[in-house]
């Protein structure tokens, strides 16, 4: 009895884990579950316990014949595409915690954001691409996800040549998430250095149009490649350009909200070229004070962190994923939100999830190992559904936070990447 339950966890586990009847792999899982239950007995032996590794190999070699399923649907299948990208996005955030990257150290982005580990729309498909195009053979779905984990340590972590070029192919996931490193940069510049910028009436004005006209000539120099486009040799390069640029921008807005003679761009700093690793604005003045030890704790590194996620709260499963990621991170700054009051059942949940214990090996855990068969299944069903409804917990309330905040995001995006028209008395000023 304890056998055929070991062998239905086993594939309860490889269904939550690659979605089989989601992506169309298995299409009666009942009668697949039967099927391998019946196989399931030639993989015990006595001396050696149950060979989980024989087994599965048969049940996806044999009975699922996966590997014909991907030849067949891999050019396809749009769930399958789909559920590889957020495997991938998996692959890319763990090498994140475990190598840092000099790129996203240069540029300070903090734990808001990544540029040397961000995985765009655009990245992800010419993985996609190499793996349709793959001869390989992939028979499980390990197999398929080892193929995407090696794109993924190819690539990543990404230094200032790859950021620079994503920008310049006009990626838009990399230029929504330098929008926002831009919107952050510019506004505390303009904010710590008030008094320049005359009476207060102005600074609104003046920090609302500087990282928008700074996100315009940078999108215009990379993109459109237009005026002195300038060269990068590190992130350091990349972000005094950025605050050079503000800083005259914001100088600029000054005098023609106070009715002075406005200075011509390319007349400041036609050719940018930084031979030094300390952040000045051109005039020798350090921008020490730019760098904000607060901001991992601030409301809007919430937001951020739920946005990096782009989950679509209307599939269970990438709310899924989104909360595991979460819950592997305790450092993340939904963490707590999403387990206070609640962590006895989330350390539960751990152990059957990420440690890889049965309800079996739970309930022993529990209980002891003493019990009656009739006992033992009933505490064993019941360890499954206090899982099933901590999960619901959890995912109620990703789906709180995401829905929360996700309207504001939005706007925020949109207000800054949507075209703008520029009068042309701005326009001979760039």
């Amino acid at each position: 009895m304890r056998n055929m339950i070991q062998v239905e966890e086993i594939l309860q586990k490889e269904e939550e884990k690659h979605q089989l009847v989601r992506l169309g792999i298995v299409s009666d899982w009942q009668k697949t579950v039967e099927r391998a239950v019946a196989a399931g007995v030639r993989f015990h032996d006595a001396a050696t316990g149950f060979a989980k590794g024989d087994f599965l190999c048969y049940f996806y070699r044999t009975l699922l014949c996966y590997g014909r399923f991907i030849d067949r649907e891999k050019r396809s299948n749009e769930r399958l595409k789909k559920c590889l990208y957020r495997k991938t996005q998996g692959f890319v955030a763990a090498r994140r915690r475990e190598q840092p990257a000099p790129l996203d150290l240069e540029l300070k982005t903090g734990a808001q954001f990544t540029v040397a580990y961000l995985l765009s729309e655009d990245v992800y498909n010419a993985f996609y691409v190499a793996f349709c195009l793959s001869g390989q053979s992939f028979d499980t779905p390990d197999e398929t996800e080892d193929f995407f984990r090696r794109e993924a340590e190819n690539k990543y972590p990404l230094h200032i040549d790859g950021y620079v070029d994503a920008l310049k192919s006009d990626d838009r996931a990399f230029w929504e998430t330098t929008c926002l490193y831009l919107r952050d940069l510019s506004a505390r510049i303009v904010r710590m250095a008030p008094g320049r910028f005359g009476k207060t009436a102005y600074l609104d004005m003046v920090a609302e149009d500087t990282w928008t006209r700074t996100y315009e000539i940078l999108n215009a120099r990379l993109v459109g490649q237009t005026g002195h486009v300038p060269t990068f040799r590190s992130g350091t390069d990349f972000r005094n350009y950025l605050i050079q640029t503000c800083r005259f921008l914001a100088d600029n807005l000054y005098r023609k909200y106070a009715g002075r003679k406005e200075v011509y761009i390319e007349d400041v700093f036609p050719y940018y070229q930084s031979d030094t690793e300390e952040e000045t604005d051109g005039s020798g003045f350090a921008w020490e004070w730019l760098e904000d030890d607060t901001a991992a704790d601030a409301p809007e590194h919430r937001e951020n962190e739920i946005k990096e996620l782009e989950v679509d709260v209307d599939n269970p499963y990438e709310v899924a994923y989104a909360v595991s990621i979460i819950l592997l991170n305790p450092g993340h700054a939904l963490y707590r939100a999403l387990t206070e009051g609640i962590e006895d059942r989330v350390a539960i949940l751990m152990n059957r999830s990420v440690h890889g214990k049965s309800y079996n090996e739970i309930t022993t855990d529990l209980y002891g190992a003493h019990m009656p068969d009739d006992a033992f299944r009933r505490a064993v069903a019941k360890a499954r559904k206090d899982c099933e409804r901590i999960r619901k917990t959890l995912t109620d309330r990703f789906i709180g936070l995401v829905r929360q905040k996700e309207e504001k995001k939005r706007a925020v995006v949109k207000s800054f990447t949507q075209p703008r028209h520029i009068p042309q008395s701005r326009q001979i000023m760039y």
